[in-house]
């Protein structure tokens, strides 16, 4: 079983918000999944982190 702790972020820009799962934290931006795809996000766009998802995985 393998668990996997996952943040959940608010994202700001020109306006919109909206909430996003940090699936890969890199050095110049964080890979983040919204609504099915994954975007890469400047760091300065994370408005705050506003929860957290725990993945069980079952092998």
């Amino acid at each position: 079983m393998l668990l996997h702790n996952r943040n959940i972020i608010r994202v700001a820009k020109d306006g919109s918000v909206a909430n996003c799962i940090i699936v890969k934290m890199c050095y110049d931006y964080a890979v983040v999944k919204y609504e099915g795809k994954e975007y890469r996000i400047a760091y300065d766009v994370i408005d705050e982190v506003v929860g957290h998802e725990l993945l069980v995985e079952i092998e």
